[in-house]
């Protein structure tokens, strides 16, 4: 099957018959509500910010407790949907030949152009369903802006999301904050 094929057909595709779809493909795609959707390649700005989130994170929180996954690794947001985050936080332990998780803990998504209407909605409507998720971070590339999400003790999101500009991204439930320093490094 291709995706020709399948963007003429009402044929929708399971998470399996995507994994086994997507074994063939150089290019990169996400399922959404069952139809394959391309990926946009991303600029050095968008791969520094996630590497210098990772690498922050690698060194704040507990390995033992918690591992941290990039784009490749697929999050199951609904029963035919599968998201690649830019970074994810899961809890650690999970089996080394799954393709998915549904434990993720922090989602993180680097703001595109070409991305935005996506992670401000659809993304974020189907991230914030997750039963797990404690908090979803919108990290900007042009500015220094991070949107945050984060779950109330009694596990309420809040209507709208912080904007952070300045100092850090306090991650509580992970013990752990991101200062905007160390994400927006080397990030002209």
């Amino acid at each position: 099957m291709n995706v020709q094929s399948l963007s003429r057909s009402s044929k929708t595709l399971s998470i399996d018959e995507f994994f086994d779809w997507i074994e063939t493909k150089d290019e990169k795609y996400e399922l959404v509500d069952g139809k394959p959707v391309l990926q946009p390649w991303v600029k050095r700005n968008h791969n520094r910010i996630v590497i210098n989130i990772v690498q922050s994170l690698g060194q704040a929180l507990d390995g033992s407790r918690f591992e941290i996954a990039t784009g490749d690794f697929a999050i199951s947001t609904g029963p035919r949907s599968v998201r690649y985050a830019d970074v994810m936080i899961e809890a650690a332990g999970g089996s080394g030949q799954e393709r998915t998780t549904d434990t993720a803990a922090l989602i993180v998504e680097v703001l595109s152009p070409s991305t935005a209407d996506v992670d401000f909605g659809p993304k974020q409507r189907e991230y914030l369903g997750l039963s797990t998720l404690d908090t979803y971070l919108i990290v900007a590339q042009d500015s220094r802006c991070i949107w945050q999400w984060t779950r109330d003790e009694a596990g309420s999101w809040p209507d709208k999301a912080l904007v952070v500009e300045e100092g850090a991204v306090e991650l509580k439930a992970l013990d752990a904050s991101l200062p905007l320093d160390e994400i927006y490094r080397n990030v002209s």
